[in-house]
């Protein structure tokens, strides 16, 4: 029997108080999935939520790392001036390590990946042997990550929320097929947790899950109008309309209006028979570039997937249809060449291969702009969507990281790790924060905490010293 201290620990955790009646009603239908969140706003009381993204293979740390200053008062490096409008809505973590051992065997990104987010060293998938290989890609993790890990503990919050297992996404079709490594962030009870990377699929299955008490009569009804989430809800929506606040009508309007072009972003080039929506299967061709000359399709796509997937994200936190979510740009043996993406860059190696390549700094600091540019881009969409007692960046911490340092060595010291948002919780941002060497595990814990969840360590105690200081007031 859980204890009330138990109780209060994981009810608090991704807090959210809708209006009784609310839930007791409506609020587990397909239009009350879309309006809960209003009535939360309208009390100030959003839920908290958790994005964890990643990109790959390393970074260039003297463009990265502020090199003057001291805590608040520091000039941004090259690669982080894209995030400037969002400098006091960001923490930047200096010597943080990566909780794991250079002489482990296996490849050096998976486990920089499973360690970053298990805590545990990686373990051999189960039938399989490494055979001697130093460089073997049969790791996976030995436990949950640590996103399934949360979702575990705050299980009290989740019953009403359509993705309780979370989002698992990528904008790299590769990081979604064959063994995990370091393509799987996220790790449940059942083993890895493969990446989205159709953002089409992805939209179904969030806005989908939405519609978990659709009637099977329903549901065919709408295969057979093309009948997309939000008209199938338009009745429903309408007949609620009445029990919205007023204060939240513009609110509601503009939402509603978001998710409807999204999907017809998604849709505009697709197979008009296939409608979104459950027990449905979307079109995997979305609204994406199609590829020219000897540019590959996830070189073509690479960047309007990445929006569209966050963007998903962004919507299913606004809808509370998910409330912890995982992302990642590409895997660490990303082979996307980024002369293919971006002007003026002319080293026509993959990404990987750069990051091998001591004397591209130039071109590897490049790659990761690029994806600061993409972050600053979605967290300023986040800034600016209402939410509750601030704004959906307010409620939500957000931690950006890489699974090594230097890309030449897959160096695991000075982890090149930003966290963003979480006022409400409390986060200490506008600071650049210097550790003389705690691990990753340390900055799950600090987390974990500020969430409402006591903890002293995560994962492996021989790489976990307890909460990271300074992170939360």
């Amino acid at each position: 029997m859980k204890s009330k201290g138990e109780t209060k620990m994981k009810s608090d955790l991704f807090r959210y108080v809708p209006r009784r009646s609310f839930l007791a009603g409506v609020g587990t239908t397909a239009a009350g999935s879309l309006l809960r969140p209003l009535f939360a706003s309208a009390a100030n009381a959003s839920p908290t939520r958790l994005l964890i993204v990643h990109r790959p293979c390393g970074t260039f740390p003297t463009a990265f790392f502020p090199q003057g200053g001291n805590a608040t008062t520091f000039t941004l490096p090259p690669i982080l001036q894209p995030l400037a409008s969002l400098q006091d809505q960001m923490v930047i973590l200096n010597g943080i390590y990566c909780p794991r051992d250079h002489s482990w065997a296996g490849d050096q990104h998976g486990a920089g990946m499973i360690t970053m987010m298990s805590g545990k060293r990686p373990i051999e998938i189960p039938g399989t042997s490494s055979g001697g290989d130093a460089n073997a890609k049969n790791q996976m993790a030995a436990g949950p990550s640590v996103d399934q890990f949360f979702l575990q503990q705050a299980s009290l919050g989740l019953q009403n929320v359509a993705m309780s297992s979370g989002i698992q996404s990528t904008a790299y079709a590769p990081s979604s097929i064959g063994l995990p490594n370091f393509k799987v962030m996220s790790y449940g009870t059942a083993g890895a947790m493969f990446p989205e990377s159709r953002d089409s699929v992805m939209f179904s299955n969030v806005f989908g899950g939405a519609m978990a008490n659709a009637s099977p009569q329903d549901l065919a009804r709408m295969r057979s109008q093309n009948t997309s989430v939000l008209n199938f809800v338009n009745k429903d929506l309408t007949r609620l309309r009445g029990l919205v606040p007023k204060t939240e009508m513009t609110k509601l309007d503009a939402h509603l209006d978001g998710i409807s072009k999204l999907q017809a972003r998604l849709l505009a080039t697709s197979n008009p028979t296939m409608p979104v929506g459950a027990a449905c299967t979307p079109p995997v061709d979305a609204a994406l570039p199609g590829p020219t000359g000897d540019t590959t399709q996830d070189e073509a796509q690479h960047k309007t997937l990445a929006q569209n997937q966050l963007g998903i994200i962004l919507s299913a936190f606004q809808c509370d249809l998910a409330r912890v979510a995982t992302f990642s740009f590409a895997h660490g043996n990303s082979a996307l060449r980024f002369s293919k993406i971006l002007p003026n860059f002319t080293d026509g190696a993959g990404h990987h291969d750069i990051s091998h390549n001591m004397g591209a700094t130039n071109e590897h600091a490049a790659i990761d702009t690029f994806y600061s540019q993409m972050m600053a881009d979605f967290l300023s969409k986040m800034k600016a969507t209402p939410d509750g007692a601030g704004t959906l960046l307010d409620n939500t911490i957000v931690v950006y990281f890489n699974e090594c340092c230097y890309g030449w060595d897959h160096s695991i010291e000075n982890m090149p790790v930003l966290m963003f948002g979480g006022k409400n919780l409390k986060l200490q941002t506008g600071q650049h924060l210097q550790f003389g060497m705690r691990y990753m595990n340390d900055v799950w814990v600090a987390i974990a905490n500020a969430m409402g969840m006591p903890m002293t360590t995560f994962g492996d105690t021989a790489f976990s010293k307890g909460a990271l200081p300074g992170l939360f007031g």
